[in-house]
């Protein structure tokens, strides 16, 4: 009997655990250690390692726990405390990052207003696993500036979804524009109707009779049997498996159980992340480093900048102070976890080449290495600058 799966999730957790010892050891997040363990075991570096389809898998089982667990911390509820910065502070950043990239993307690259377009969805996102575990850690989240940029993070989540349906169409694949976009609201709106009936009547409902077992082994089985049925059930209305397990972790922060259903997945999202961001790493060829490193260079700073931009903006529209502009807008300075799924996406629709897709994940992963930092000493900004302005003036 073949055991290679084995082995390789044995490679995989051995690799990673010595990089995450070095790396904490280093200060340096363990995001960032499933990165570099990713780059290690890449094709581009072992050959025993280049047939892995099984961790595509298991990256794709991280990315649909990940937005369940988010949908399970936030809740209608805390969505409804934070509506107007989500509403307005995230679609304000979105729109903002995908004009200004598209704009000086257009002006300096002359590529095709559909690849422009384009590059401003993979700007749009930031880093919501970084930022958020840094902000719990500092114990900064229910700070002003910690408050508006979950309320960002929380919309980028939920912009995943459309920005992947409007891929194929910004790619002239999905049909006419305003048929395509009437058939993805018609479609979103059926979906929403499906998960107030299931918020308000079926699941309460199936998690009480659930509860009354009295074990926890089969509340979690009941768990994962809601959470993949609603995935696939957006999935089969043309939707994403991503946004089924948001509206599946909305629906039972609802219940009188959701405390529970977080301390049950916690374990199961950190092991299946740790299979997202080491899949990603093993995508990047190190050789691009070499090959194209001033690019590199050229577009860390350049996304920096315009996601800095569009960040402050979009708290200064909202009418907040100039420190929390600055904090935020520096904090969400990075590229997103799912925007690698995304920039996948632009891979298989010929909206990026493969050796601009190489440069993307080199600037992503070098953006999400220094995120702590600068997520830490945000609050500093401000005061910082204001010394140096006041020095010279």
């Amino acid at each position: 009997m073949q055991h290679h799966i084995l082995i390789n999730i044995c490679a995989l957790f051995g690799v990673a655990t010595a990089v995450i010892i070095i790396c904490r050891f280093l200060k340096i997040r363990y995001i960032i250690g499933y990165l570099i363990t990713g780059v290690l075991l890449s094709p581009n570096t072992s050959t025993y390692f280049a047939d892995m389809e099984e961790v595509d898998v298991y990256a794709e089982i991280g990315i649909i726990l990940l937005l369940f667990t988010i949908g399970l911390e936030f809740s209608f509820a805390n969505l409804r405390k934070i509506q107007r910065y989500v509403l307005g502070g995230g679609s304000a950043q979105v729109f903002f990052t995908i004009v200004i990239t598209a704009v000086l993307i257009w002006l300096v690259m002359r590529p095709g207003w559909e690849e422009s377009i384009f590059w401003g969805f993979l700007y749009a996102l930031s880093s919501t696993a970084i930022v958020i575990k840094t902000l719990q850690d500092a114990n900064k989240i229910a700070t002003l500036h910690g408050k508006f940029i979950l309320a960002v993070l929380l919309f980028q989540d939920i912009m995943i979804v459309p920005l992947m349906l409007f891929t194929p169409i910004v790619a002239g694949v999905g049909g006419d524009l305003l048929p395509a976009l009437g058939w993805l609201l018609g479609k979103l709106v059926l979906m929403g109707g499906i998960a107030y009936l299931l918020a308000r009547y079926v699941i309460p409902y199936l998690l009480k009779t659930v509860m009354k077992v009295q074990s926890q082994e089969v509340f979690l089985i009941a768990l994962i049997f809601i959470v993949t049925g609603i995935a696939l059930l957006t999935e089969q209305l043309g939707l994403s498996l991503a946004l089924g397990a948001f509206i599946a972790g909305l629906i039972i922060a609802e219940t009188d159980y959701n405390h529970m259903a977080i301390s049950c997945f916690l374990p199961f999202r950190y092991v299946f992340m740790s299979f997202f961001f080491i899949s990603m790493g093993m995508l990047l060829n190190y050789e691009i480093f070499v090959t194209d490193f001033e690019w590199i260079v050229f577009w860390t700073l350049f996304a920096f900048a315009v996601k800095a931009a569009a960040g402050i903006l979009a708290v200064k529209v909202m009418g907040l102070e100039w420190k929390t502009a600055l904090a935020v807008g520096f904090s969400i300075a990075q590229i997103g976890e799912f925007s690698f799924v995304l920039a996948q996406s632009g891979l298989e629709y010929e909206l990026i080449s493969a050796n601009n897709y190489q440069i993307f994940l080199a600037v992503s992963i070098i953006l999400m290495s220094v995120t702590p930092f600068i997520v830490s000493n945000a609050e500093k900004i401000h005061p910082l600058i204001t010394k140096m302005t006041t020095k010279y003036a």
